[in-house]
């Protein structure tokens, strides 16, 4: 169960990192309405959800993996070297989270356990470029990371 739970905060994580920002913003023009409108409505499926172009998830994708270079940067206070192997790191990783999300044919389970294995060594790769005191407030950031998505989750869920 505790495996499940960690599966599940991970993928949470991560894909939070992947996909999370303001959906229906506009661009500066007409309050967000106009182009935004016509494309939400070009965009929208069969069961009226809003689908985002792949323009638009790349975009999203690349402004989180941004935010989260930027603030383990702060946190760890990476030096230059460090901040671009991480970035490379964590953009290879969210590709492959990404494409097993997308992945029709695994089951739940399946997915949730290639999620895993994915942010498992994501997290051992970014491991082996941080020193001793990195290492700790890295796995700190993580903890504290995961908690806060587990609030979250169980705010939603209630």
């Amino acid at each position: 169960m505790k495996t499940l739970k960690s599966v599940f905060t991970t993928s949470l994580l991560l894909g939070s990192i992947t996909l999370a920002s303001a959906q229906f913003g506009g661009n500066g023009m007409n309050n967000g309405m106009g182009t935004r409108n016509q494309q939400s409505i070009q965009n929208t499926n069969n069961f009226g959800r809003y689908e985002k172009s792949p323009e638009e998830i790349e975009k999203e994708r690349a402004e989180n993996i941004e935010k989260s270079v930027e603030a383990l940067k702060t946190e760890l206070k990476l030096d230059e070297l460090q901040i671009i192997v991480i970035r490379k790191e964590i953009e290879t990783s969210t590709k492959k989270i990404f494409a097993v999300v997308k992945n029709e044919e695994l089951s739940d389970e399946d997915k949730a356990k290639e999620i895993e294995a994915i942010s498992e060594k994501t997290d051992t790769t970014i491991n082996t470029f941080l020193n001793a005191e990195q290492k700790e407030k890295y796995k700190k950031f993580i903890e504290n990371r995961r908690d806060k998505l587990d609030k979250l989750k169980d705010k939603r869920l209630k």
